[in-house]
């Protein structure tokens, strides 16, 4: 599994872009840590994305409000996904067999939902945040 965060995976916000970046620099951890078969490690890992997504996703949801861009559906699904991470961290943490499959098999899951969360969920926004600049800031914080 080698994709990395590009330019045209860009939604036009400095700190949305970061997030993204981190996202996929965790995701690649984890298929480093799978593939290692560390079942050690990969409790540790799950729980830095975990904290990363919930950062991110406020960071979403804060800069959705500021703008004035609808985002019931997008926190249904940011709420969906940190719930899944949970249950399959704790599943690992255990279960042995539920780690053979995530060592198997979630790191690609991850990667397929980082992609479509920026693509599906996150691109929609990017002609509102074209009008801003790239370091839109709110109430003079960025986010």
């Amino acid at each position: 599994m080698e994709l990395a965060w590009t330019e045209q995976l860009s939604v036009g916000n400095a700190v949305i872009d970061a997030d993204h970046k981190e996202l996929f620099g965790l995701v690649s951890n984890i298929d480093c840590v799978t593939k290692a078969k560390d079942h050690f490690a990969l409790p540790r890992a799950l729980k830095l994305l975990n904290a990363c997504m919930s950062r991110h996703f406020l960071n979403e949801e804060l800069l959705a409000h500021a703008l004035d861009i609808p985002f019931a559906m997008h926190k249904v699904a940011h709420q969906n996904m940190l719930t899944e991470l949970d249950l399959t961290r704790h599943q690992i943490e255990k279960n042995s067999v539920a780690a053979i499959y995530v060592m198997e098999h979630y790191a690609q899951f991850l990667l397929d939902w980082l992609i479509e969360h920026i693509a599906g969920e996150d691109m929609p926004m990017k002609p509102v945040l074209h009008n801003h600049p790239y370091d839109f800031k709110i109430n003079g914080v960025c986010l």
